[in-house]
């Protein structure tokens, strides 16, 4: 069932565009991630939450039962953790013992401490077992993992099992892709000169059924650059990569503003991706020719290729490159 349905969504705040083209459809148990910046994610809660009109566009709700969290919320300091989290069950009418749960979060070996005392990491599962004991349907989170170590990773992620084992659909924003590869399985990008798009970043762990192994039929033409990051290998498709820069000749995935290094060289990814509509613009740079928007000369022998969405980033191309490219695109 879908909790929220988002049509061509646009808002615009003194006059200017903050959001535009967002198409999403939020169901129950979902975990979506949006790469977005905070600003932009303000407005987009606000707007699900229904506390902003869209300026066009159509936002159908299906749910009421929406808790949002943003970085900048704190917590009640000079509290227990246990006393908190009283406050807070008293005003839900939560009518489980929460002692029974504070393993769940890992709270229980300071559930009588000060939160003042306690580390980011624990302060971030306390605010989701508050959210939690309003069973909503649907959570609203900004960048829940940023400075967290990795052990407070695994337990945020612990914590999450447990609310999506009760039915309860989580939006992620944050500006690192990193961070949401590591909580969602659906992952968007906001482009402020394109709109919301989906990327085929989400982990891919499912296996296939036993029964079913002996007539998987494989698809052609199928081509991922992977990246190796701490202990997990991301794959990415061609077409959600903006360009490829060898840096201190290692070959790093560009993708919105985040790198992501690969063991492939240059020359082996040029050969693989050619066909995937990519092109050598530059020695130690490999573009995917569908995000250029435009192409500037600078002087006779100067050429510079802007990126969709992206007038910060500009890629060099000499003379004879562009005579090739020229020859490909047919300009």
């Amino acid at each position: 069932m879908a909790l929220m349905t988002l049509e061509n969504v646009m808002k615009q705040e003194d006059n200017s565009t903050v959001l535009k083209g967002i198409d999403l459809i939020i169901n129950e148990k979902s975990q979506i991630g949006i790469k977005m910046t905070n600003e932009e994610s303000l407005v987009l809660f606000k707007l699900i939450a229904g506390e902003l009109t869209p300026s066009s566009g159509r936002i159908e709700i299906g749910t009421s039962s929406i808790l949002t969290e943003f970085t900048e919320d704190g917590l009640y300091e000079d509290l227990t953790v246990s006393s908190y989290l009283a406050a807070f069950k008293k005003i839900a009418d939560f009518k489980n013992p929460l002692k029974e749960f504070s393993g769940i979060f890992s709270l229980s070996d300071v559930w009588n401490t000060k939160i003042s005392k306690l580390s980011l990491d624990q302060k971030k599962r306390i605010s989701l077992f508050r959210m939690s004991l309003f069973s909503p349907e649907l959570l609203l989170i900004q960048s829940p993992l940023s400075n967290s170590t990795a052990e407070g990773i695994e337990l945020y992620k612990k914590a999450l099992d447990h609310l999506q084992s009760n039915n309860v659909a989580i939006l992620f924003t944050s500006h690192f892709l990193e961070e949401l590869l590591l909580l969602s399985n659906d992952i968007y990008r906001y482009n402020h000169n394109i709109g919301l798009e989906k990327t085929d970043l989400a982990h891919e762990n499912k296996l296939m059924p036993a029964d079913e192994t002996e007539t998987v039929i494989k698809p052609n033409n199928v081509y991922k650059v992977s990246s190796k990051l701490a202990d997990k290998t991301i794959f990415f498709s061609p077409d959600e990569i903006d360009f490829i820069e060898s840096i201190n000749s290692v070959s790093n995935i560009r993708i919105g503003e985040e790198y992501f290094p690969t063991v492939l060289t240059m020359n082996e990814l040029e050969e693989k991706l050619t066909k995937f509509g990519f092109f050598r613009c530059h020695r130690s740079y490999l573009v995917n020719l569908q995000r250029v928007s435009e192409l500037v000369s600078y002087s006779k022998n100067t050429f510079t290729l802007i990126l969709k969405g992206s007038s910060k980033v500009n890629l060099p191309i000499s003379r004879n490159r562009l005579e090739a490219m020229r020859a490909l695109i047919e300009f």
